[in-house]
């Protein structure tokens, strides 16, 4: 009953339009890299190692994105709704200045443990400055993603998604199937495509009155404050997503056919941000009320839960088919796994939603205890699975960790859940 009266709300408001754009917008994107993954497993173009590659890439962008932005993303999201625009704009200008100084640290870093990157993981020396600034595009990304969301404007997050994805794609194409540039054609699309999305982040900050204010001590001291407990969360999510990817590095190819894996398990993430990209600033409006419509927050939940079910029940009963229809065969070994990190990656989805009340709240100690516990769990399993089993260990592994994880989120967060459902009334 509560989940009908929640769809019909929905569709009589704008907000179901909203909700469905933010939707249609990620799946698009996204579902454009899922309709050319016919090409990027094709070994003509790239082969498993090249594939590998290029998970290490990815996964060292995540491991220095806690870092580099710090907890900025996360305060933007919402000190939006706290801080009056003059003091915004200062906050933001601030949260600026602070990233531009730790990508500029974080290059220096890399290049001081080049011999042992270079031993260990084979990365080429140019990674050693691309990862950092490509990890400062991305947070200018998320800037902007994050503002578009608060100011509801979900046909600019459509246009942003669909030109960063055709622009990236586009080149990545081009380079790969006419000139064989492989893995590295992969890369170029994306900085390309990141730096075009960057100078119309500077461009919509600066009409939005947004950058340019003052970069005040009081905001380098709170974020720096803040700073640690969304480092320990990301760095959790780092080693929950891409930790594994470190462990099976020692053979780039089988890296590969297990990464295409997950990034196939991961339409179930994809639907689950396209839906957060709504509900988040929905939630953190609600909580900020004077008196908290704890009735509609429920809802908004039920709604998630019920869709990312349906979205499990999908993935299962179509993935073997299109695995078939678009995947070279060479990837094919990673259907024996692809259901474990597809069920792990579902109760993930689960808990990211509930993670809006540790952001919000800015619950520093519970934030930290509770991402190294999950680190704790997911360095464990990784450990004892992986070391048997190799990538069929670490798909097992996801589904381990992430049901844990759940179960650890719940009992995190069991204060505001116990508070949206017990109350009858809204407000």
């Amino acid at each position: 009953m509560t989940l009908t009266i929640n769809f019909n709300n929905l569709k009589s408001r704008s907000g179901w339009r909203s909700a469905g754009l933010y939707t249609f917008s990620n799946f698009f994107t996204k579902g454009i890299s899922f309709l050319l993954i016919p090409v990027f497993t094709n070994p003509r173009f790239l082969t498993p190692a090249d594939n590998g590659m290029l998970s290490l890439f990815s996964s060292s962008v995540l491991f220095l994105m806690p870092f580099i932005s710090l907890g900025l993303i996360q305060s933007t999201s919402t000190d939006f709704f706290k801080l009056a625009k003059p003091e915004f704009k200062n906050f933001f200008t601030t949260g600026f200045a602070l990233t531009i100084s730790t990508s500029c640290i974080a290059v220096a870093i890399l290049f001081l443990l080049k011999d042992y990157l270079l031993a260990t993981y084979g990365m080429p020396l140019n990674f050693f400055w691309i990862i950092p600034f490509v990890t400062f595009l991305n947070f200018c990304t998320e800037q902007i993603i994050s503002l578009i969301r608060n100011n509801n404007q979900p046909l600019r997050y459509l246009c942003i998604g669909i030109s960063k994805t055709a622009t990236e794609l586009g080149i990545a194409l081009l380079l790969i199937t006419m000139f064989n540039y492989g893995w590295l054609g992969r890369i170029s699309g994306m900085l390309v495509a990141l730096v075009a999305i960057a100078a119309y982040s500077v461009y919509y900050f600066i009409k939005n009155g947004y950058l340019f204010g003052e970069v005040k001590i009081k905001y380098i001291q709170s974020e720096l404050l803040y700073a640690l407990p969304i480092i320990f969360m990301q760095a959790n999510m780092f080693v929950m997503s891409s930790s594994d990817k470190f462990f099976l590095a020692g053979d780039h190819a089988l890296l590969g056919v297990y990464t295409i894996a997950c990034t196939f398990a991961s339409a179930i993430i994809i639907f689950s941000t396209a839906l957060i990209q709504y509900f988040s600033p929905k939630i953190f409006l609600l909580l900020s009320a004077t008196e908290v419509a704890y009735v509609k927050i429920r809802q908004l939940l039920l709604y998630y839960f019920a869709a990312m079910v349906a979205a499990l029940a999908m993935f299962i009963s179509f993935a073997a088919l299109f695995y078939h229809l678009f995947i070279n065969v060479k990837y094919h070994d990673a259907l024996h796994y692809i259901y474990f990190i597809a069920a792990g990656y579902f109760f993930w989805t689960l808990s990211s939603i509930l993670y809006s009340f540790f952001v919000y709240y800015k619950e520093k100690r519970k934030i930290i205890v509770h991402s190294t516990l999950c680190m704790a769990v997911a360095i464990a399993a990784n450990y004892f699975f992986i070391k048997r089993w190799s990538a069929y260990g670490a798909a097992i592994a996801i589904m381990v960790t992430y049901f844990i994880v759940f179960l650890i989120t719940l009992a995190s967060t069991k204060k505001h859940i116990q508070r949206i459902f017990q109350k009858q009334v809204a407000g």
